[in-house]
This record gives structure tokens, sequence and C-alpha cells, in this order.
């Protein structure tokens, strides 16, 4: 035990030092840089296209952003691995620093990247599972994967507590519906994301699970007492701190029964008292997207990210690429000029941004100059990815739920001698799954009792779910596929057997379909019997 002791303070401390060396050397460089270029690097902005134009061109040099935002029409042929090596050489060229190459690959629905990157199950899927060893290994692969790719920095892992059922736009990308779930699994997940030098984003802090409104189009509203936030939503987050997280998001929710009207993202409450003070986190803060409803349906772009700034955030993120960043600009030039915000904050936030470049080795310093550092997997990396096919499909397996209050898995089996399957749907890729694994018949002539009807639930609106169900009066069996949000469904067609999967992706809907011919048993309703309760 003394040696383990000695061990475990000898690793503590070798990296403190290295931190602090980092420290040093970030501190160097935002000595030398001017207010422009200071500003600049508490941006993460988008560009405009798949390649290198004009247009990205005329960003990078006007407004030196220290990091950018990919999305889908970011990638060519599913992938960004070239636009994000080019971005980078740009950067250098203009700035002189490296990017955060930045996206949203959380799994699931929420994925951006198609080809390159192997395409895992939501969280909630994960949820199901829950493997913390698991959950590790694939982050840490998908870490390893957008590095080969030019990402070194994702959004995720969601760590919200989906505590609230009629949640439109955190479900299924939640681990779950209690903290100590999302706060284990937020755990394995970040470790893993950052072994592969892939920087992890916790979000959305303070907590987003309990809204039944989504912050794109609207500032939503939770009213709890901090001793409620403290034994639900703080808790994932706390173990993330302790997890070594380097980043977290903000949210941008109001709490009026704590006297804050404004979103979390410009309150020194939640950002300094909670966030730095209370749960010691000591990393970067990045604000959620500023172009979002929760946030321009109260005041300017500009205003917004001092405001965010000024109540503790290191990073304003927004998702446009022209007008508003000028504005986010010049609304901070102008808060200096007026001594409305001090040059020396501006400098100890870019200084944590620099070190954690320096220490996910994004960039390097040689002889004083500035270089960038490029991605070179371990050979345990490379192995590593030797295992991503094999574990998608045991996770995306291990997550299909069968759900029902009066029927039996065997009553749904599809052997297409005694059941036969017609498929409702207008999903191209599930139909196209399903023929391949041979679910549905191409012969419409069957006999309609001893047909199994599929419908899958993300084609239709609720109405129409309503009317076709109502409808199918010569059928004997009716199935619902769930491969998203299983909530809407359990609340208004309960009496209705459903098999779920969480996730659109290619392999949970493989899974799906073997599930239907008997390869591998699902778990039971047991394991969803939360999923109606608040």
């Amino acid at each position: 035990m003394k040696t383990l002791y000695i061990t475990l303070m000898f690793i503590i401390t070798l990296a403190g030092c290295t931190k602090e060396k980092y420290c040093s050397e970030a501190k160097q460089i935002v000595d030398n840089l001017n207010e422009e270029s200071l500003l600049g690097q508490m941006l993460i902005t988008a560009v405009p296209s798949y390649k290198i134009d004009d247009k990205t061109i005329a960003i990078i040099k006007k407004y030196k952003p220290g990091g950018v935002i990919l999305f889908g029409y970011n990638l060519h042929n599913g992938s960004c691995k070239s636009l994000a090596y080019d971005l980078q050489r740009l950067s250098m060229e203009h700035i002189g620093i490296p990017l955060f190459i930045s996206i949203d690959q959380e799994g699931g629905r929420v994925k951006r990247i198609q080809n390159g990157v192997t395409q895992f199950p939501s969280n909630f899927a994960l949820g199901v599972v829950n493997n913390d060893s698991k959950t590790h290994t694939m982050a840490r692969i998908l870490g390893i994967q957008l590095r080969l790719s030019g990402i070194n920095m994702n959004y995720a892992p969601v760590v919200d507590v989906n505590n609230n059922p009629d949640n439109p736009v955190i479900n299924i990308r939640s681990f779950g519906c209690t903290p100590s779930l999302c706060a284990g699994l937020g755990e394995a997940y970040i470790k893993g994301l950052q072994k592969s030098k892939c920087i992890s984003v916790a979000k959305h802090f303070p907590g987003h699970g309990d809204t039944y409104q989504d912050s794109h189009y609207t500032l939503p509203v939770i009213y709890k007492t901090l001793s409620e936030l403290e034994k639900v939503e703080f808790i994932p987050f706390k173990k993330a701190i302790d997890a070594g997280v380097d980043c977290i998001m903000t949210a941008h929710i109001a709490f009026p029964g704590l006297g804050i009207n404004t979103p979390a993202t410009m309150s020194p409450f939640f950002l300094q008292d909670i966030l730095r003070k209370s749960l010691k986190f000591d990393g970067i803060i990045i604000t959620d997207d500023l172009e979002m409803k929760g946030i321009t349906g109260m005041q300017s772009h500009g205003a917004a990210a001092l405001h965010s700034i000024k109540a503790g955030a290191d990073i304003v993120l927004i998702s446009s690429y022209e007008d508003h960043v000028q504005e986010i600009i010049d609304t901070l030039k102008t808060a200096i000029k007026k001594g409305d915000m001090s040059l020396e904050l501006v400098k100890s936030k870019v200084t944590r941004i620099l070190e954690l470049k320096l220490r996910y080795q994004i960039m390097d310093i040689n002889d004083g100059k500035i270089l960038e550092k490029p991605y070179k997997p371990t050979l345990d990396d490379i192995k590593l990815l030797n295992q991503a096919d094999a574990l998608n499909t045991e996770l995306s397996r291990s997550s299909i739920v069968f759900y029902s209050h009066n029927n039996e898995l065997h009553d749904f089996i599809i052997d297409n001698l005694k059941n036969y399957a017609q498929l409702f749907s207008k999903n191209n890729n599930l139909i196209s799954v399903f023929n391949k694994e041979h679910v549905i018949m191409s012969n419409t002539s069957f006999d309609k009792k001893n047909t199994i009807l599929l419908i899958d639930t993300s084609s239709y609106t609720n109405a129409e779910l309503y009317n076709m169900l109502n409808s199918l009066t010569n059928y004997h069996k009716v199935l619902l596929l769930i491969t998203g949000n299983p909530y809407p469904y359990i609340q208004q067609f309960k009496n209705y057997p459903m098999l779920m999967s969480f996730s659109d992706t290619e392999e949970s809907l493989r899974q799906l379909a073997l599930c239907l011919k008997g390869a591998f048993e699902p778990k039971l309703s047991h394991y969803c019997l939360t999923l109606n309760k608040k």
C-alpha cells in the first residue's frame, strides 16, 4: 500500500508539473499577442463550406478565431479530414496558432461525420447497457478516430440527467434518468475520450434534463432550489470534474427560483460561485451556441458574448461566421476600451486556452516558435481501432429493449414460414437494412392474420400514427419500432408492444432486424420502467 501511495503521489505531482510547464509557455505566448489575436482565441466560429474558399480564408484572416465548429455541410463524402487539415494550415499561415477543430459527434441521432468514424449508438443506449468499461473503450476508440479525422474537440458527452419525460431536446442524448448512472458513464466516457488526446466537453451545465422546452427555440425555465440541483443535476458534473474533464459547456436556461431570469450561460452565480468555487472546476468554460433563441430572444450577440465572458466563460461558441462574429469582436473591443472588461481578464482566459492546446499536443513550441503538432496514434491506439466494429455490434445489440404489457417476444419472431412481416416506414435506410436481413417479405399476397405489421414510429407524426393504428383491424399483430425518443410512445401508445433501439444508426437498425429474426433475446421492459416517471 505504501508503494502504491508513493507511486500515486508521484503521478499526481508529475501531472501538476506538466500542467505548470504548459501554463508557463502559454503565458509567454499570451504576452506577445495583440488585442485582436487575444479576442480571437476566445471565439469558436463556423466556416461556410467543405473546402477552403475565399470566404473561409477571409474569416480566418479577419477574425483570427481560436477554433471552428464543423457541421454536416462541412463534410465532403461524409468526411471532414481534408477540410480539418487545410484549416490548420490556413490558421498557421494567418494566425500563427493551431485551431480547436470541434464537432458534435455524440452518437445515435447526433452525429456529423459519416465516414472514418464508427457510428456508435446513443448515450441512452449506453445507459441501457450500463457498462463503464465498454463505454470507456468506445469513447477512446471514437477519440482516436476523431483525431485521425482532424478533430481535436468533441462536444460530448451529454451528462444531463433526463428526469423529465417531456424533454424535447435531451431525451436519448442522456445516459438516463438517474444521477448515478449519468455520473458513472459520463466519467467513463470522458476518461476514454481524453485518453485519446481528444478534448471532451461535458454539457450542458447546470443541467438541461428537467425542461419541457428546447433552448434552440426559446429560453427554458427550471423552477428548482439549489438543494434540489445539488441532489440531481450537479452530480454528473461533479463526477466529470473529478474525472479530469477539461471543458464544460453551459446551458441557456433560466432559474427564477434562484433569482436568475437570464440564461445560466451569463450567470456569475452558476459559472463562478458554483462551477469554479463550489465544484472546483479549473478548466475551460464554453458557451452553448450564441445563435440559439435562448440567447438571441433576449439580447444581441455582442452583449450576450460580453456578459457570458464577464460571468466566467472562456470561449464563446457561435454557429454563424459573418455579421454576428464581427459584432461580438466589436463589443468586446469596446468593453476593453471603456474599462468594462479588463485586458488582464482576457489574457487569463487565453492562457487557459493555449495551455490546453499545448497539453493536448495540438500545438508545440520549439525554440520559441509555435508549431502545429500533427496527431500520431500509438501502436496501442491502432490495435484498439480493430475492436471498433465488434464493440459497436455488442453495444447496439445489448441496448435493444422489448416493451409490452401483454405480449411475449416470441409472438413477434419472424420466420417467414408461420409469421411474415410487413413494414410501414419512410426511412429508406431502415427498409434497406430490414430487406438485407430478410425480415420483410416482398410478396404482398400473404395472409394478414399471420402477418406482423412493423411500424417505424419515427416516420410518422403522432396524429398519423393514431389514425394508422385505428385503421389496422385486419392485422393480428402490430409492433412499434422505436429508434428515437421512447417517451412519447410509452405515454401515448402504451397498449402496443414496442421494440426499442434508442438509436437510428445502421448497426442499431440491423440489431432490431436480427432480434426480430430470433438471433438474440432483447432486454425486457423492466429496464425502461423509469421512462414514464418524472
